[in-house]
């Protein structure tokens, strides 16, 4: 076969196979562009696997709950233990979200604001000692069901009695030093975000591994 059509078939390929990657890639690029739209039919793009979660699949999100939010505070001890790192790896590997840290020498008229439930009782001012005794590190988790969840990753406040593979059941002993500390309700979630956070100083962002997280 002579080789200027040798020539021409490999040409005519090249320019097929170029082809249709460009139009491969328009489709792409057309399906991301209907998908992001708050109007697009969900059912055509859940298997869209390209583009961030889209504005209605995140109300959704939320709608469900995925936009709960709860205070977890490291104690002292949990820091001078060095164990800030492997609680905040915990909650990420759960699929939650921070939205908000801070370190703090928490000042005594906060610490009384915080355990103001507790005013009267006779561990009151040992706690208030314990917990002002050095920095702790304030945080705020978002995610479905992550008051309830918290709670239970951090164990019972009796390290003696909480399950392995929680937080107190892998490092604690004893209840003066339990590490850790988590909102038990939504209630109790406002309000101790609203003591130790600012609004502007929790974060609203969209995490991309929602949508391998939640269905």
């Amino acid at each position: 076969m002579p080789r200027f059509i040798l020539l021409l078939i490999s040409l005519t390929t090249i320019g097929y196979i170029f082809c249709e990657k460009l139009n491969a890639n328009i489709d792409i690029n057309n399906k991301q562009e209907y998908c992001s739209n708050k109007d697009a039919d969900d059912s055509l793009c859940e298997n869209q696997i390209f583009d961030q979660p889209s504005s209605s699949k995140l109300s959704k999100l939320n709608m469900a709950g995925a936009s709960e939010r709860t205070f977890i505070m490291v104690k002292p001890d949990g820091v001078q233990r060095g164990l800030v790192g492997d609680i905040i790896h915990r909650f990420e590997q759960r699929g939650y979200k921070l939205v908000a840290l801070k370190m703090i020498q928490a000042p005594k008229a906060l610490l009384e604001s915080h355990y103001e439930e507790h005013k009267g009782k006779k561990f009151y001012e040992p706690l208030l000692t314990y917990i002002g005794s050095g920095p702790v590190v304030a945080m705020v988790w978002e995610g479905l069901n992550v008051i309830t969840v918290g709670r239970k990753m951090l164990g019972a406040t009796d390290p003696a009695k909480s399950d392995p593979g929680t937080i107190r059941g892998d490092f604690g002993i004893v209840t003066g030093r339990n590490i850790v500390h988590g909102s038990d309700s939504e209630s109790a979630a406002k309000r101790e975000i609203d003591l130790w956070f600012r609004p502007d100083e929790v974060s609203n962002w969209v995490h991309t591994a929602e949508r391998w997280i939640y269905e």
